[in-house]
């Protein structure tokens, strides 16, 4: 293992070590499981979260939920995205409607989930889907018109076929842009779930922790908010896996 690779390696874990540490003398000074709970605390609630059929039935619902709402805006961002990006008098005509979605915050997304959609498992989805999709569809919007000119140009004069145009130059310009956006996105998509389930959910993460706040079980409350965090790590990491697949193949072909 190289220089550069223990780096990669030990930097990550230094910064786990440390932050533990901290919160564990904070635990100690505080000294009270119902203001914060120490590592210990609550790497045992985390223990009980995975050795249960409940936990990963919470962690499952939650999951689901959040790809729907996930897989749902990247593919309507995909479609007007691309038609922002190839059309301009559209994109003059939209840009503002994206930018107004992407102002307006969750809890006001929240307030009208309840009457459009009431309390279970859509609200979390549709939260989800409406957080992501303005931040998709501008990112790939500009990736489009971010297009190499000479390139399109070309195109047009060996005439190739349009679906290689938009799929080896459109798509090529864009991708940078969808990565970046996959890349908040994600960040996002699991604060967002996890809000509208503790807001508007009947089951999932958000509405354990919410139950567990009424209860007064705080340990319980860190524990799943672990649970967000390594959920939120993988992903990030499942992201970078699948770039690097998509690289590989396209460079192959």
């Amino acid at each position: 293992m190289g220089s550069s690779s223990r780096k990669k390696v030990i930097s990550p874990l230094l910064s786990i070590f440390i932050l533990i540490l901290v919160w564990f003398v904070s635990a100690e000074i505080v000294s009270s499981d119902l203001l914060l709970p120490g590592p210990v605390e609550t790497f045992g609630g985390l223990w009980k979260i995975v050795t249960s059929i409940d936990g990963w039935e919470t962690i499952l619902e939650t999951c689901v939920k959040a790809f729907t709402g996930l897989f749902i805006a990247l593919g309507m961002a995909l479609v007007s995205g691309f038609v922002m990006g190839l059309v301009e008098i559209v994109y003059e005509l939209l840009k503002p409607v994206v930018t107004v979605l992407q102002s307006i915050p969750i809890v006001s997304w929240l307030a009208l989930a309840i009457f459009w959609w009431g309390v279970g498992f859509r609200s979390p989805v549709y939260i989800v889907f409406l957080t992501l999709f303005p931040i998709f569809t501008i990112n790939i919007a500009e990736g489009v018109r971010n297009v190499d000119k000479k390139l399109v140009e070309m195109a047009k004069i060996y005439r190739l076929p349009k679906r290689v145009v938009l799929t080896k130059i459109y798509f090529s310009s864009a991708f940078p842009f969808i990565v970046s956006s996959m890349r908040i996105g994600i960040g996002i998509m699991w604060k967002s779930v996890a809000v509208a389930e503790f807001m508007v959910g009947t089951s999932g993460i958000g509405r354990v922790i919410a139950d567990s706040k009424y209860s007064i079980n705080i340990v319980r409350v860190f524990a799943y908010t672990l649970v967000l965090v390594v959920l939120g790590i993988v992903t990030e990491k499942a992201l970078d896996f699948i770039i690097k697949k998509g690289n590989r193949y396209a460079l192959k072909n």
